[in-house]
C-alpha cells in the first residue's frame, strides 16, 4: 500500500528508469565526454602547433622551408594530416548552412606545379603578351616550382561563389585563412584569389583574421629571429 505523505493524502510511487534506458544513458554520456575530451586535446595541441606556421612564396621557397607534408586524402585532394580534421569539420558547416562547396586542388608535386606553370605561361603568350610578361603573369597567378604553397599539402582551393564567400567569413574557426586577399599582392607577391585558402592552425588564424593581416605581416610581427613563433599576443 502507498506511504501517505505529511498531509495525509497518499503519495505517488516513484517511477524509476528501466535498467536499459540507464544504460543508454550512460552510454551516451560517456560518448559525448570522449567526444568533447577529444576536441579539446586537438584544441590544446593545435594552439602550440608552429609546424605549419611556415611561409612559402616567391621570395621563400618550400625546400628552405623545412616543411615534409604526411599526406591523406579528403574528398580527392590530398593535405597534409595536421589540417584534416578541421579541414572535414569546415566543409561539413558549409554544407551545414545549405552551402555547396567543392574542393578543386590541395597538394601538388613539383611535377604537377611545373605542368601548370608551363600551361599557364603559354596561355598568357597565347593571349599575346611577350615572354618576359608571360612569365611574370604566370609567376603572380600560379608560381614557380618550389615556391607554390600547394606543394606542402596546407592548402586547399575551393569552388563556388557562394561558399568562397562563406569560407570568407568562417574560415578561421577552422584555421584556415585566405592567403591572398585584395590589396595584398605587394606583400604576398600573388594575384588575389578568393579560392585559395591556407592552414596555419586555429590560433594563428584566428589572430590572422582578426588583425586582418597576411601572413607575412603575421609572421614579421610575431616571429623572433630565432622563428619561435610567439602565441596568444
Amino acid at each position: 500500500m502507498p506511504e501517505k505523505n505529511t498531509t495525509g493524502e497518499h503519495a505517488a510511487p516513484k517511477r524509476r528508469l528501466r535498467p536499459s534506458i540507464k544504460i543508454a544513458i550512460l552510454v551516451l554520456a560517456v560518448l559525448l565526454l570522449g567526444w568533447m575530451g577529444a576536441r579539446l586535446h586537438h584544441w590544446i595541441s593545435q594552439r602550440g602547433d608552429t609546424r605549419v606556421i611556415v611561409l612559402v612564396n616567391p621570395w621563400n621557397d618550400v625546400d628552405n622551408s623545412g616543411f615534409s607534408p604526411k599526406l591523406r586524402t579528403v574528398e580527392g585532394v590530398q593535405v597534409d594530416k595536421s589540417c584534416v580534421e578541421d579541414l572535414n569539420e569546415m566543409l561539413a558547416a558549409c554544407r551545414a548552412t545549405g552551402t555547396p562547396i567543392t574542393l578543386t586542388a590541395g597538394y601538388r608535386s613539383p611535377e604537377e606545379q611545373l605542368s601548370l606553370f608551363e600551361n599557364e605561361v603559354s596561355r598568357q603568350r597565347a593571349a599575346g603578351r611577350d615572354a618576359d610578361t608571360a612569365y611574370l603573369l604566370a609567376e603572380q597567378r600560379v608560381g614557380t616550382p618550389g615556391t607554390s604553397e600547394h606543394q606542402l599539402g596546407l592548402a586547399v582551393d575551393v569552388q563556388g561563389t557562394a561558399a568562397q564567400e562563406w569560407m570568407r567569413e568562417n574560415a578561421w574557426r577552422y584555421g584556415f585563412i585566405l592567403r591572398y586577399p585584395e590589396g595584398s599582392e605587394a606583400v604576398t607577391g600573388r594575384s588575389a584569389d578568393s579560392s585559395h585558402y591556407r592552414y596555419v592552425g586555429l590560433t594563428v588564424a584566428e589572430q590572422i583574421y582578426s588583425l586582418d593581416l597576411s601572413l607575412e605581416e603575421y609572421m614579421g610581427m610575431f616571429f623572433t629571429q630565432d622563428a619561435e613563433i610567439v602565441l596568444d599576443k
